[in-house]
This record gives structure tokens, C-alpha cells and sequence, in this order.
């Protein structure tokens, strides 16, 4: 099947239009398997919904956003050329968050060779109480100068939602690893928080 494509050659034109199925929540299954079957308006739909959520995702790795956006114009003309192979475990917006990293960090690390890609190893602590979802939102200028795993995982647990089993399997960490990352990433963001009020009072 021959589609136009546009000027970053994905196969439709008109990514910029809302295209919805219905007034409900469409089926991740049903939606999934319209797109392996070449569904222009399926593929359409998925991309709308969530290239925002994988652009600020990948932010969160890296801060460098003309790679990011590369990456993710990249990543959905693969997934387009591979949809007939491609199966979804958990959800669709959980399996491009998954593949999407893997391509990204994959890219960053062959990109630094030589550089220490230490603070991309996950990291073993205690676990610690969490901050409340209001307050997250109101501090996401802070959340951005965290270390690069406790920025994404923050993101993956308080913007998206996800559980420690969905994080587990998008960051390829154990589960017991999620919790220890999310404590570390909390203190720190904490700290941070902290720091600024002090400051703010001199």
C-alpha cells in the first residue's frame, strides 16, 4: 500500500489534524493490530497521542532536543516499516516508551564512546516516602536539573503514571532497582528544593 509521505518521510501528511475513532477510549489491541494491518488513520492516531509524552520523555534523558526530535521522527518511520512484526505486552504508549528509550540511549552511547556513562547504571538504596502529585507539578524546573535515570524516572512514575512493573520493563531494571532509583531521585529532588528555598530567603 503507497502512502504520500512528508517532509521528514513518514507516510501521511497531515500529522497535525486531531484524527479520533470515536468518542471513547479506543482498545490498545484493536488500534495496534489496525496499525500491523497499514492503517493510515491507526498510525495517524498513535503518533498524535503520543509524540509529545516520547519528546518530553527523551528530554528527560537528554537535554540535547534536535537529537531527541531526530530520534523520534526516526523511530516512527522504523515503526511504520516494521509494524507487521512488532507486539505490544503492556500498552502501546508503554511499548514506545520502551523501544523508543532503547534506540535513544543506544544513539547517546554510541555517540559518547569515550565519555563516563556512569549515571545511566541504576542505583541500590532504601526506600523513602514520595512527594505528592500537586507538588511535583509545580517543581518540574528542579526535576530538570536531576541526574539523567532520576529525571526519567520521575517522569515515568508522576507525569505518566506507570507503575513499578511498567518501569521495570521501559528502563530495563529490576523491579526492586525502581523503587531504590525513585527513593535516590526524591531525596535528591528534596534536597534540591530545599536548597532553592534557602537561597531564595538571601
Amino acid at each position: 500500500m503507497n502512502f504520500n509521505k512528508n517532509n521528514n518521510g513518514l507516510p501521511i501528511s497531515n500529522f497535525d489534524k486531531e484524527i479520533k475513532f470515536g468518542s471513547s477510549k479506543i482498545d490498545d489491541n484493536l488500534l495496534w493490530n489496525s496499525f500491523k494491518e497499514g492503517s493510515r488513520k491507526a498510525f495517524c492516531y498513535i503518533y498524535n497521542e503520543n509524540f509529545d509524552k516520547l519528546l518530553l520523555y527523551g528530554i528527560k534523558i537528554t537535554q540535547n532536543q534536535d537529537l531527541v526530535e531526530d530520534q523520534l521522527q526516526d523511530f516512527f518511520i522504523y515503526l511504520w516499516n516494521k509494524k507487521e512484526n512488532l507486539t505490544i505486552k503492556y500498552s502501546i504508549t508503554n511499548y514506545l516508551l520502551f523501544a523508543f528509550r532503547y534506540r535513544l540511549v543506544h544513539t547517546i552511547k554510541k555517540e559518547n564512546k569515550n565519555k563516563d556513562l556512569s549515571d545511566w547504571e541504576s542505583n541500590e538504596i532504601e526506600e523513602i516516602g514520595m512527594p505528592d502529585q500537586d507538588h511535583l507539578s509545580r517543581v518540574n524546573n528542579v526535576v530538570d536539573v536531576l541526574p539523567i535515570k532520576q529525571r526519567e524516572i520521575i517522569y515515568l512514575k508522576y507525569f505518566e503514571s506507570l507503575d513499578g512493573s511498567e518501569i521495570a520493563d521501559i528502563m530495563g531494571i529490576s523491579k526492586g532497582g525502581v523503587y531504590n532509583l525513585l527513593s535516590r531521585a526524591i531525596s535528591n529532588l528534596k534536597r534540591k528544593l530545599s536548597d532553592e528555598k534557602l537561597n531564595a530567603r538571601v
